[in-house]
């Protein structure tokens, strides 16, 4: 198990998720009420399409957004060329 679950598949992948991961941990409170408050509210939905509507689109928001924000870090940072891409 452990030769499969410490092995590194896809790079790319393995730096969105592991990335988008703790951008979704420090930021999905703030997204939740920003749902609530501005979807759920206003149009009164009822508890049970809500939760679906507040889980898709927090999903949602949090995804778009770390993909916009990577885009401008990695504008102003550019990504550090390891010895072993280079070869």
């Amino acid at each position: 198990m452990a030769a499969y679950a410490d092995k590194q598949y896809n790079p790319t992948v393995y730096k969105f998720l592991a990335g988008s991961s703790l951008y979704a941990y420090l930021s999905h409170y703030f997204i939740i009420i920003m749902v609530a408050v501005l979807v759920i509210r206003p149009y009164q939905i009822s508890i049970i399409p809500a939760i679906f509507v507040a889980y898709l689109l927090t999903n949602a928001v949090i995804i778009v957004s770390y993909i916009i924000l990577n885009f401008i870090y990695e504008l102003v940072i550019p990504p550090k060329k390891h010895l072993r891409d280079q070869a």
